[in-house]
Formats: C-alpha cells, sequence, structure tokens
C-alpha cells in the first residue's frame, strides 16, 4: 500500500440541490447498496491512494487524493455534481490538479505528496493538509486553502507547518475556532528518535503560520513503548473531542504494516490530555488492523472504519463499529467491504440526506489487478 487521511465529515446534510434523478425515498423505500465505482477511470494502471472526504453546507462531497497519473505523487480534487440513487451513481467535477512536482527532486514511488487532510468551512473555502517526502528524507506536513476552483488550486500558497530534519506524516486537520486550526500528525523524529508518536502543530491565525509542533503525550504509547500513528481527530463541542489512531510494536520491521498493529480510540475535553484505550486487542497480536477512520451517522454518533485481516479474509477487508460498542468488538463489528481475496483500505465515510433519503457514501482504496491503487466509492443505505 502506498501512504501518501480531515477527514470530518457533516452529518445528514441535503444534496437535493445535487440530485440528478430525485425518489420520494422515506421510510419504505428501496434500499441502497451499490457497487464498487471507480472515482476516476484514466490512470487504472497506476496509483491512486488517500482519499481525503469532506461535505459542505451544501452537500456536496468533497474528495482529495494523490495519484501519479502525470508521472510525479501529486494531489488530486473533484467534487460532486449529481448523485442518482437509483443507479448508485456519483457524478464528478474533472479532477483538478492541486500540487504539481517535478520528477527530479520528487522521483516516485516514494518521494512526493502524500496523505492529504480535508476540512471544508462554512463559507466554502477547501483546506487541505499533507506531507511531502523529499529526497533528503525528510517529510514535512504543508497546507493551503482556496475557494475550490481550478483557478484557486492553481493560485493557493503552500504554507508549511513543518520544516527541518524531520519525518512528519499523516496529518489530520482539525477547526477549533474560527481563526483556530490544528494539525495532528505523527512523527518519528521528534520525540523518541525511530518511534513514530503524535504531534500536534496550531495556527492562531486561521492557516497563515504555525506554532512549533508539541508532542501529545496522552495519544502515545507510554514511554514509547509503541508506535502511535494514523491520528484522526475531530471536534464534537466545545468540550468533547474523539480521536483514533494506529499503534503497532516498536521494533516491528513492517512500519504500519505490522501485523502487530491495533486500534484505539480516545476522548478528551480540550483536545490536549485524552483518555485512550484498546478496540482491537488480538491474543497473539498478528492481526493487522490499518489506519481508523471516525465517521458520524445520521443521528451524530461516533464511528471508526478501518481495514483488517481479522474477519478472515486475509486479503483485508474494511469494518465499522459504533464507538460506544468498541468494548465488545469484534461482535460489534459491521463488514462494509466483504469482497473476499480483494485489499480494500482507508475508507472515508459520509451521510448525506438525498431527495428526502438517509444515505451513506464510502470513498476508499481498492487494489486492483497488477497492484494498483485505486480509488473508489459506493452509496448505500444500511451501515
Amino acid at each position: 500500500m502506498h501512504h501518501g487521511r480531515t477527514r470530518k465529515v457533516a452529518v445528514a446534510l441535503s444534496l437535493s440541490a445535487l440530485v440528478a434523478c430525485s425518489h420520494s425515498g422515506g421510510h419504505g423505500a428501496a434500499e441502497v447498496d451499490g457497487p464498487f465505482r471507480f472515482l476516476t477511470t484514466d490512470n487504472l494502471a497506476g496509483q491512486d491512494d488517500d482519499p481525503a472526504v469532506a461535505v459542505d453546507a451544501n452537500g456536496t462531497i468533497h474528495v482529495v487524493w494523490f495519484s501519479d497519473r502525470d508521472g510525479t505523487k501529486d494531489l488530486w480534487y473533484v467534487h460532486s455534481t449529481a448523485l442518482d440513487l437509483k443507479s448508485a451513481a456519483i457524478g464528478w467535477s474533472p479532477p483538478v490538479h492541486v500540487t504539481d512536482l517535478d520528477a527530479v527532486n520528487f522521483p516516485p514511488p516514494t518521494q512526493g505528496d502524500n496523505y492529504p487532510a480535508l476540512l471544508v468551512d462554512a463559507d466554502g473555502s477547501v483546506n487541505v493538509a499533507w506531507h511531502r517526502w523529499n529526497l533528503s528524507n525528510e517529510s514535512h506536513v504543508l497546507f493551503l486553502r482556496c475557494d475550490g476552483t481550478p483557478a484557486g488550486f492553481a493560485a493557493a500558497t503552500e504554507i508549511p507547518v513543518t520544516s527541518g530534519a524531520h519525518f512528519d506524516r499523516f496529518p489530520s486537520l482539525v477547526r477549533y475556532a474560527a481563526d483556530d486550526l490544528r494539525v495532528y500528525f505523527g512523527s518519528s523524529t521528534r520525540g523518541t528518535p525511530g518511534v513514530n508518536e503524535i504531534v500536534m502543530a496550531q495556527s492562531s491565525d486561521d492557516g497563515a503560520t504555525w506554532s512549533a509542533p508539541v508532542l501529545v503525550p496522552t495519544l502515545n504509547a507510554a514511554g514509547a513503548s509503541e508506535h502511535s500513528q494514523f491520528p484522526s481527530v475531530a471536534r464534537l463541542g466545545a468540550n468533547s473531542f474523539v480521536a483514533t489512531l494506529d499503534r503497532w510494536a516498536v521494533g516491528a520491521g513492517g512500519d504500519a504494516l505490522d501485523p502487530t498493529t491495533d486500534v484505539f480510540f480516545g476522548t478528551s475535553s480540550d483536545g490536549e490530555t485524552w483518555t485512550v484505550d484498546p478496540v482491537t486487542n488480538d491474543p497473539n497480536d498478528d492481526v493487522n488492523d490499518f489506519v481508523p477512520e471516525l465517521f458520524f451517522d445520521h443521528d451524530g454518533a461516533t464511528h471508526l472504519a478501518w481495514s483488517t485481516v481479522g474477519m478472515g479474509d486475509p486479503a483485508a477487508d474494511i469494518v465499522e463499529v459504533l464507538a460506544s460498542e468498541r468494548a465488545q468488538y469484534p461482535a460489534s463489528a459491521k463488514l462494509l467491504s466483504p469482497l473476499p481475496g480483494i485489499t480494500d483500505h482507508s475508507p472515508r465515510v459520509v451521510a448525506l440526506t438525498v431527495g428526502g433519503r438517509r444515505v451513506y457514501v464510502m470513498v476508499w482504496v481498492r487494489i486492483v489487478a497488477g497492484g494498483a491503487n485505486q480509488v473508489g466509492y459506493r452509496v448505500f443505505t444500511r451501515l
């Protein structure tokens, strides 16, 4: 898998202005259980990975991901233009270049832009954070904001969140207040050398400048006894925050793909001091639970979704569980992509109301023939 996930989503938003074929729906209407569809089809032999998804106040779905379709690992963007419940198909805008690197300084498949985080403000502004891996084996987090148009992305200024001799990856972008943005990310150079630990940087001027990153001790394993990485953080209210993350054994050779990975869930009243408990805990610590993400159902309840080999498919399926039922995992888990023999990972789920119908859209990555990672989606009504 290629690691380039805010993936904080609006709940039960109306998409009526975008519905190409509206259905009266409501109670008793036929369920929607759409198939996997590719997000784009012009790079099916290449690598499209690490989708970030957000929904704006009008119900438009926004997606940013990395793609090597032009020869380098750049970020690309689309938004929804229509959603047809009968066919469970979404119309998408043409892909727009968000970043555009040169192959000399950022040769794929390693160097380049990876793992975007996405936040859409109430005024429609599109905020993106991601990490960029360079030839000096440094990885830095960057940030940009624009209006979401091709001209806006072309004119957007890339602002460094981190710099220097550091290896910072996998950001999660959270708005705390009108001018207060936070980026949580993992770093293997800012705490115990060689151990991934979760760090936070703050902007008090709406992303124009960023504070020096600081470790978030209560999101990390005590004494750096495990790697902590892939933070996904959401603000539920003034005094309520939730997070999910991965941990795995120090000294493991597979980085985040090591079979010792486990999913954890955290709660906080201020986003700084956390209480964290395990969600997965296989007895032999040999089941890979990969890249967890938060999402919220139509009633606002918090869910976690991730990729796991723990459901009997060694190729990995996507599961979800209510945060309130995490102590009952795996009995409380539900499969979101039960396709044996096909590897699915990096799920992003949003809840929408379309023509009076409550539906979900999941965007994720499927490894297809030849080992290519490809971003796809499906529309469905039942978790």
